[in-house]
C-alpha cells in the first residue's frame, strides 16, 4: 500500500450547480483548493482528475427509470408530473441543464478515489464533490440526484468484496445510504447528526438499526440542537471507537459535511473548528487500526462556503498527509484573493474565536440529553461485550 494520498478534483465538478442562489455551491470546492495551495500543502502530483460513472454504475444503486429521467431533465424533456415523482424540479433539487453528466462525474470522483485506495495506488483519497447522502434508488432528494457513497459502497462491495464502515458526520442524517443498506450485514453504517426534530429528512432516530440480515449494523446518533463541541466531540469519539471495534472493517468512508457548525445556516448546531479538527484525526486512526489504512473520504453539506467549509475541508487533506501547518494565520494571500467575492467577512485564523456565539442556556440538559443518546444507541455493542465477561 502506498502511503500517497490524493485528492479528486476537476473545475467540471463546479457544474453541478441549480443555479445563482441555490444553497448548494460548488465554489466551495475551489476555495478549500486554494488555501490548500496557499499554504503549500498541495501539489499538482496530488490531484488527479474524476471519471464519469458508466449507467451500469450507477445502477448499482438507481433504477435505470430513474437514471434516464434525469437525462431527459438535463435535456429539457422530462414533464413535470414526470419530474416530481423522481424528485426532480422541486425547491431543493431543481431541474438544470446536462445535470446527468454533471451528477454523473460526481459519483465517478468518488469511484475514481475508490480505485485509487483500493489498488494500492493511494492510502487515502478525498473527493470534496461527493457526500450527496440524500440521493435514493429512484427519487433525488435534499440536493442530491446520485448518491455517489451508495453506489460507491456497492462498488466496492462487487469489484473488491470489502466490508464497509460508512461514517457520516453532516448535520443531517444520512438517510439514503443507511436505507441502501439497512438489511446488509457487510455494510455498517454510523450517523451522527442534528436530530430530526428540527431538520431535514427527519430520520435518524437511535432505533433505527437495520433489519434481517442487516439488524445491529446501522447506527444514529442524534444530537440535540445547540449541542457544542465538547458534548459533539464525546458522542463522536465513543461511537465511532466503539462502532470500529465491532464491525472491523476492511475500509473506512467518511461523509464530512460541514454543516454542524454554528454559522451554517441551515442548521441548529454550535459547534466550532475544534470539531473539524478531530473528525479526520479519528477517521485516520480508525483506518490504520483496522483498514490498513484505507481510507476514502468526501464531501457533503455545508453552506458557510466562506468562513467554515475551506477550513474545515482543509483539515481533511491536512491530517491526510499528515501535515500540521494549520494553526494561527489564515494565509493573507488566499484572504486577499477571495475577500471582494466573499459577502461576508473572511476569517482570519484556522480556529474559531472563543466568543463566537452567546452562552447556550440548556447546556448542561442537552449534555446529558446527548450522553443518554449515545448510551442507546451503543447499548446492544455494549450489552454483547458485558455477556461476553460474564
Amino acid at each position: 500500500m502506498s502511503d500517497r494520498s490524493v485528492f479528486v478534483f476537476s473545475e467540471e465538478l463546479l457544474n453541478y450547480r441549480f443555479s445563482s442562489h441555490h444553497p448548494f455551491n460548488q465554489m466551495r470546492l475551489k476555495l478549500t483548493l486554494d488555501l490548500l495551495r496557499k499554504i503549500g500543502a498541495i501539489d499538482e502530483e496530488h490531484i488527479v482528475a474524476p471519471r464519469m460513472a458508466t449507467d451500469e454504475e450507477l445502477h448499482l444503486v438507481h433504477d435505470p427509470n430513474f437514471v434516464n429521467a434525469v437525462k431527459l431533465a438535463g435535456q429539457g424533456k422530462l414533464k413535470g408530473d414526470s419530474a416530481e415523482g423522481y424528485g426532480l424540479g422541486t425547491e431543493d433539487t431543481p431541474i438544470f441543464a446536462n445535470m446527468h453528466e454533471a451528477s454523473a462525474l460526481l459519483v465517478g470522483g468518488t469511484l475514481t478515489a475508490v480505485d485509487y485506495v483500493m489498488t494500492g495506488k493511494a492510502n487515502h483519497a478525498l473527493h470534496l464533490g461527493g457526500g450527496l447522502h440524500h440521493g435514493f434508488r429512484g427519487k433525488a432528494s435534499g440536493f442530491c440526484i446520485y448518491n455517489d457513497s451508495s453506489v460507491a459502497i456497492k462498488y466496492l462491495q462487487e469489484k473488491y468484496n470489502a466490508r464497509v464502515l460508512y461514517v457520516d458526520t453532516d448535520a443531517h442524517h444520512g438517510d439514503g445510504v443507511q436505507w441502501s443498506f439497512y438489511d446488509d450485514p457487510n455494510v455498517c453504517t454510523l450517523s451522527i447528526h442534528e436530530t430530526g426534530r428540527y431538520l431535514f429528512p427527519g430520520t435518524g432516530n437511535v432505533n433505527e438499526r437495520g433489519q434481517g440480515k442487516g439488524y445491529g449494523y446501522s447506527f444514529n446518533i442524534p444530537v440535540d440542537a445547540f449541542t457544542e463541541d465538547e458534548s459533539w466531540l464525546d458522542a463522536y469519539r465513543n461511537a465511532l471507537m466503539e462502532v470500529a471495534e465491532f464491525f472491523k472493517p476492511d475500509v473506512i468512508l467518511t461523509q464530512n459535511g460541514a454543516d454542524a457548525h454554528y454559522l451554517d445556516p441551515l442548521t441548529h448546531l454550535s459547534s466550532t473548528m475544534k470539531i473539524y479538527r478531530e473528525i479526520p484525526k479519528l477517521a485516520h486512526e480508525v483506518a490504520h487500526k483496522y483498514c490498513g489504512g484505507k481510507w476514502i473520504a468526501v464531501g457533503g453539506g455545508g453552506y458557510d462556503i466562506w468562513r467554515v467549509v475551506p477550513r474545515a475541508w482543509s483539515l481533511i487533506w491536512l491530517e491526510m498527509i499528515e501535515n500540521s501547518n494549520c494553526y494561527g494565520s489564515l494565509p493573507h494571500e488566499w484572504i486577499e484573493e477571495w475577500k471582494d467575492q466573499a459577502p461576508v467577512e473572511l476569517p482570519q485564523e484556522w480556529d474559531d474565536p472563543e466568543d463566537l456565539y452567546p452562552p447556550i442556556p440548556r447546556k448542561p440538559e442537552i449534555t446529558e440529553k446527548n450522553a443518554q443518546t449515545v448510551e442507546k444507541a451503543l447499548y446492544p455493542i455494549r450489552s454483547n461485550k458485558k455477556s461476553e465477561t460474564v
